[in-house]
């Protein structure tokens, strides 16, 4: 392991990412990496133009995932831990503050600037046998987004601590706010290129995101409260919706 000092305190203990530095196989390097954003865009942009029908909410999974397996060989699994009981208690709080943030974002945003509405939620029609296929789609959906920012963050992470030589906390730090604006970047055309909603709105929310991942090194912590988010969110513009 290396030093104490440059892990973070809230990091689970006797646990590191993978693929940044010379103890992990297979470590990162320049062409690693650029197959990984390579998966990454092309899954993106399959996924955004429609492709594929019923696979299509899978593009995000497919591709990026295989790009890891690809490069990765057998430590593909790196990117998944077990589930443990205390990350029950770390899934709820990181839910609530996310909701909690997500909320205000949105409403200060709101205020100071022009907003759209997400499409999905405007699709609703307070019909549950309609927007039942619409929640199932998002499971897949959101563990491709998990994939296509957390891919990224440890491209980030890798490349700042091999080629830049920063300390292993400043390269977290760095791939963590660049990966929440790329994630941002992915809700620019849901929210009609508007700049500052997507950036900023989704970015922030994608900080508390992260935390759950960057704490465990777990992908199934961040996905599943990403799935728990998202469906409160639409769970909300659902049930306004039968209403009207």
């Amino acid at each position: 392991m290396k030093n104490k000092s440059d892990f973070f305190r809230f990091e689970r203990k006797n646990d590191d990412f993978p693929f940044y530095n010379d103890l992990q196989s297979p470590t990162l390097n320049l062409k690693s990496g650029l197959i990984f954003l390579l998966a990454v865009a092309v899954g993106f942009a399959l996924f955004l133009i429609g492709f594929g029908g019923p696979v299509q909410p899978f593009m995000n999974v497919i591709f990026p995932l295989a790009a890891v397996i690809f490069v990765a060989r057998s430590q593909w699994t790196s990117l998944f831990r077990k589930l443990v009981a205390k990350d029950i208690i770390l899934i709820i709080g990181t839910y609530i503050v996310n909701i909690i943030v997500t909320f205000v974002a949105g409403f200060v945003i709101s205020k100071l600037f022009n907003v759209s509405a997400n499409p999905v939620g405007e699709s609703f029609n307070g019909n549950f046998a309609d927007a039942l296929p619409m929640f199932l789609k998002m499971v897949p959906m959101l563990f491709g987004e998990e994939l296509i920012t957390i891919l990224p963050f440890l491209v980030i992470l890798a490349f700042a601590v091999k080629k830049l030589k920063l300390s292993r906390k400043s390269a977290i730090i760095l791939a963590w706010v660049v990966a929440s604006i790329i994630f941002g970047a992915y809700h620019l055309q849901t929210y009609n290129w508007n700049l500052v909603q997507a950036i900023l709105g989704i970015g922030i929310a994608r900080v508390v995101l992260l935390y759950p991942y960057i704490k465990t090194k777990n992908i199934w912590t961040s996905f599943i409260v990403h799935v728990m988010n998202d469906w409160t969110l639409f769970g909300f513009a659902f049930l306004s919706s039968m209403h009207h």
